[in-house]
């Protein structure tokens, strides 16, 4: 579980002028620690089964579904977790909307819409820019600060995302021959896709961010329940008037993949992701997670026979630096709090 919320809420030291760690007790919680392991596995081996219900089935209309069935079962969980902290409260509904629309709709979309046009481990590897767009926009819009520790970290994280981009330089799933200047978007289809996974990574850093920094009053099954709930109006109001029906039509390979996508890929993995948003720094949370693509890439191999060779070994051996330079090498003292 994650920590308990104070008065003020669970908040970032930008605001509350503590060092660069979850509040109270050890600076990373144990279970902040498990939930993310399992979130590595639970969402790396989600991307090529992404992968295989896009390439065959519509977007708009599998995200409706998924999102309608993993947003009922985990607001049914939140009930029953804490049948007192399952109802969203009118205060928050206007940063919960905000929230739903950043994770869930656009992410959900964007990645989908990607996922037809670019492999799926290099989808995976674009989209866990995350870090990068996390600290980036906690410092736009929230104020906060980056120490030696966490700048290196990202250093390295990015470096890998880098080695694997050049490695699929010109190959199947890998990037855009055309280079990617905003005109080539326009020119080269795998630009484009590669733009959807990108603008999916920003618009999840922001929801991130949103999560992190506001108390919300609601058990962490019920948050991710109601922003999935939210996100699907948007999503099927689209489905409804731009695409005929056709799910049913879905080969066993696809609908195989369907279930695991929703049932493990969404609803556990909503379910860890947003316990560990709450238990551990919000950049923390997001360079931990920068072992998904790692996973993402070697799981699209096995599965989908996507490249792997000694690109992807460099780029893991940079990725798990970073992770181990975050989660196990004590932070120094932080942020400090803003002057005023």
């Amino acid at each position: 579980m994650a920590p308990t919320p104070t008065k003020s809420g669970v908040k970032s030291g930008a605001r509350s002028g503590a060092p660069d760690r979850a509040p109270k007790g050890p600076a990373l919680p144990v279970g902040g620690l498990i939930a993310l392991v399992f979130l590595w596995l639970v969402w790396g081996t989600s991307w090529p089964a992404m992968r295989t219900v896009f390439l065959e089935l519509p977007v708009w209309q599998f995200r409706a579904l998924t999102c309608a069935v993993a947003g009922a079962v985990l607001l049914a969980l939140g009930i029953l977790e804490d049948r007192t902290r399952w109802k969203a409260p009118r205060r928050i509904w206007p940063r919960l909307v905000v929230a739903a629309i950043l994770n869930m709709t656009c992410w959900h979309v964007l990645t989908g819409f990607a996922l037809q046009i670019v492999g799926a481990g290099h989808a995976a590897i674009v989209c866990y820019t995350l870090p990068v767009w996390t600290a980036l926009l906690g410092g736009l819009f929230f104020g906060e600060r980056i120490g030696v520790r966490v700048a290196v970290a990202i250093a390295l994280g990015v470096a890998g995302v880098a080695v694997l981009l050049a490695a699929g330089r010109g190959a199947a799933g890998g990037w855009p021959a055309a280079g990617f200047l905003p005109a080539d978007v326009f020119r080269d289809e795998r630009a484009l896709g590669f733009a959807f996974v990108l603008l999916a990574a920003v618009t999840w850093a922001g929801g991130t961010l949103v999560v992190k920094h506001y108390e919300w009053g609601v058990s962490m099954n019920a948050l991710a329940g109601w922003q999935l709930l939210i996100g699907l109006v948007p999503i099927s109001l689209i489905a409804a008037v731009s695409e005929p029906f056709v799910l049913h039509r879905a080969s066993t390979e696809a609908a195989l993949a369907g279930l695991y996508v929703l049932f493990v890929g969404m609803v556990m993995g909503y379910a860890l992701w947003f316990r560990v948003v709450r238990a551990m720094p919000a950049t923390v949370a997001s360079i931990g997670a920068l072992m998904i693509p790692v996973i993402g890439v070697a799981s699209g191999a096995i599965l989908l026979g996507e490249p792997f060779g000694w690109h992807e070994l460099l780029a893991l051996a940079l990725v798990l630096s970073a992770i181990a330079l975050v989660l196990f090498v004590p932070a120094g003292r932080g942020r400090t709090k803003p002057p005023g």
